[in-house]
């Protein structure tokens, strides 16, 4: 009886000393990832004699807001707001919407040929964005869509991951509620929307700030769709406001800029963490 205990003991210590070895490697990691957010946060605040310092000095002696007034008034930063406001939100809300209609299809409905068309969705996750950059620049230009903001969302409402995600939390759903909404006559798109939708709010939740972070991101499509400074978005601004007034090397003004494009995607990651996790662990990624 006495070994019995000695070892169980001896198991809660090394569980124990385990947990914690991998709090402090993430805890590492988490520090080690989210530094450059800080040093860019405390730049901002910082005078232009105390960026380059040496030794460097994370914390700023003296706290200004020139560094976000000069941004403000060099660049309008409002405007570049407002255009990836509304780029993220339009491509969130396609994405969802085609997401949770595909992904219903391939997980409840049969239909000739379903098997191979979803082959086809998930074989299209594997094929880059730069392959199909330049057919889609031609589309969008034979559609007199440039500089707008047909152009900037049109090629991204649909989502293969949103698709592949949905559907296997879709079928992880117990087939005893389709059965009964048939039997109260419920059809697809009532079962759909009544049922399944509230069901899968998890999911779809997450899946929704994968889109918005993932939009409010671009770079490359942005840059190359966009050639007027009322059409640009927040990182394509901060790139031009770097060649502006030689502000390349104003580091505290860049990083304000960056700080201005960061926040807004920060909140909503911070918002939503919860929702994401839950989402995520929710979904199984099985069937």
């Amino acid at each position: 009886m006495t070994i019995t205990t000695e070892r169980s003991a001896s198991t809660r210590r090394r569980f124990q000393y385990g947990d914690l070895i991998v709090h402090i490697l993430l805890l590492s990691l988490g520090i080690l990832i989210a530094l450059p957010i800080f040093i860019g946060f405390f730049t901002s605040f910082k005078q232009p004699t105390q960026v380059m310092t040496f030794p460097p000095q994370l914390i700023p002696r003296d706290w200004t807001l020139a560094n976000y007034r000069v941004a403000l008034e060099v660049t309008p930063f409002g405007r570049y707001l407002l255009n990836s406001t509304i780029q993220s939100g339009i491509i969130m809300i396609g994405q969802v919407l085609f997401s949770v209609l595909a992904a219903y299809a391939f997980a409840l409905l049969d239909f000739p040929g379903r098997n191979l068309l979803f082959y086809l969705v998930l074989g299209s996750l594997m094929i880059p964005f730069e392959l199909v950059f330049i057919p889609n620049f031609q589309l969008v230009s034979s559609l007199n869509w440039g500089d707008t903001y047909a152009g900037l969302t049109v090629p991204f409402l649909a989502s293969a991951f949103g698709v592949f995600m949905l559907r296997q939390f879709f079928l992880t759903v117990p087939k005893e509620y389709r059965d009964s909404s048939k039997i109260d006559g419920a059809g697809n798109w009532r079962y759909l929307w009544q049922i399944l939708v509230p069901l899968s709010k998890g999911a779809i939740g997450a899946f929704a700030i994968f889109a918005f972070l993932s939009a409010w991101n671009q770079y490359l499509w942005p840059l190359i769709i966009t050639n007027s400074v009322k059409m640009r978005t927040l990182q394509i601004g901060i790139r031009f406001f770097m060649t502006q007034l030689d502000r390349g090397s104003d580091w505290g003004a860049v990083m304000a800029g960056s700080m201005i494009a960061i926040v807004p995607a920060l909140i909503v990651f911070l918002l939503a963490q919860k929702q994401l996790v839950r989402g995520i662990a929710m979904s199984g990624l099985k069937g």
